[in-house]
This record gives C-alpha cells, sequence and structure tokens, in this order.
C-alpha cells in the first residue's frame, strides 16, 4: 500500500512524490499497468492503475474507492524520549501498528534526550502505516516540556499517568473505558519527578499500573497500547 495525503474521492488521477514514486518503481518494481491500493491518511482506501512508472513522479489513475470508518478507540500517548533514538523508533514503528493515534514526546525531569528528529519518527511511522495496512495517519506532536503538556486542555479526553513512585492498586486495563478517546503518560527510565506527579494528577490525571514489572520506557508505551487495544474488543 502506498500514501497520498492529498487526494479525495472525488480525484480521477494522482501524482506521487519522488520518495513514493523511488519505492514503487525502483524497490518493487511496479511498470505502468499494475495495480496498487493506496490511502489518504483519512480513512479512504483506493485502488489503482499506473498510468507512467516514473521513479520521480508516479501517475496512478484511481479505479475505485471505499472510505472506512474512523476508530472507535482513540489513544494517545504521551512518552518521554529515549536517550537511544532507535528506542523510541521502534515505539513509534509498533505503536503505530498497534492502533495509536497520537504520539507526543514531552520531556521530563529526568530526561536524558532533550532534542529529536521528527523526520526520523515520521519515516518509520509512515513505514508501519503502509505494512499494517492502516488507512488513519498517526500525529506526532513536536516535542514539548511536561509542564507545557499539562497546560493543555484534555477535555473529554480520560487521562492516566503510569508511574513507579509508589505501587498503584489499578491496572489500566480495568480502569480504562472502552471506545473513550484515551491518554497515557510514560516517563522516562529515571521516572517522573515527584513534583511532575503531583501536578498531572493535579490536572486530573488518573495514576495507573501496567503490570508488575518494571519496563523500559518504549516497552510501557507498548504495553499501554496494546491494553488498551484489547480493552476495545473486550
Amino acid at each position: 500500500m502506498f500514501l497520498h495525503n492529498g487526494f479525495e474521492a472525488t480525484d480521477k488521477e494522482l501524482i506521487f512524490d519522488a520518495e513514493e514514486s523511488k519505492h514503487m518503481v525502483k524497490v518493487l518494481r511496479h511498470k505502468a499497468g499494475d495495480q496498487i491500493t493506496m490511502t489518504n491518511t483519512r480513512g479512504l482506501e483506493a485502488w489503482g492503475t499506473i498510468t507512467q512508472a516514473n521513479p520521480k513522479a508516479c501517475l496512478v489513475r484511481i479505479d475505485r474507492t471505499r472510505q472506512h470508518p474512523e476508530p472507535k478507540t482513540q489513544i494517545h500517548v504521551a512518552i518521554a524520549p529515549t536517550k537511544q533514538m532507535e528506542r523510541l523508533e521502534w515505539f513509534v514503528e509498533k505503536a503505530t501498528e498497534l492502533g495509536v493515534t497520537r504520539i507526543t514526546p514531552v520531556i521530563c525531569h529526568h530526561s536524558e534526550r532533550k532534542a529529536l528528529r521528527l523526520d526520523r519518527l515520521e519515516k518509520r511511522r509512515d513505514a508501519a502505516l503502509k505494512q499494517s495496512l492502516s488507512f488513519y495517519g498517526v500525529l506526532i506532536d513536536p516535542v514539548c516540556t511536561m509542564d507545557d503538556f499539562l497546560n493543555n486542555n484534555f477535555n473529554n479526553t480520560d487521562c492516566y499517568i503510569a508511574h513507579c513512585i509508589q505501587e498503584i492498586p489499578d491496572h489500566l486495563i480495568h480502569v480504562s473505558q472502552k471506545h473513550h478517546k484515551t491518554l497515557v503518560l510514560i516517563g522516562p527510565e529515571g521516572d517522573f519527578s515527584p513534583q511532575e506527579v503531583q501536578k498531572a494528577l493535579e490536572q486530573g490525571f488518573k495514576p495507573v499500573s501496567l503490570g508488575a514489572r518494571r519496563l523500559r520506557t518504549e516497552t510501557a508505551g507498548i504495553a499501554a497500547v496494546q491494553l488498551l487495544g484489547i480493552k476495545a474488543i473486550l
């Protein structure tokens, strides 16, 4: 499947950008006359025929389309960037495959990484969208501080914070609600500071457990997405 963010159901043909065109022609060896599937990452799936197999700008005729319903469960994970960029990229890839809706990198008091290359995260996200045949995109926000993040308005969202400062009796899968818009805060390897936890609680976040084991940041993020995905189908 290929990504083209700009097309609508009424379009008759598309020109793909150089990156997708090169992948289409040079990597997958598609040629004129081949049929492909594509999405605009807003729920629209399309079937089309390549009319010009140009590695810099492929031209595709749209033959038919189908609009997929928006997912009932909206999963937002705000996560502290890991020290090793590859681990955060792995999280973005796997969370996308599992159905995350939005990812916000949040710099915390104990964060070891303060800056990110969003283009690397977006590239892993796009590859995962195509691999998993997802028809809705995943929003990756610019990096922000914990204070700035908590100053946002989270109306109509169930907000949780997974921390290890004290034992938490309530497991995420037990307290989360099916088909709700849900936000989970995941801290750095050194966990949130007590002040960060307190501010989150004052903003209406509920503390939750992800299980008895202490998890790495990226593993905790994946656990949260998977648990919420399981809850959605129970």
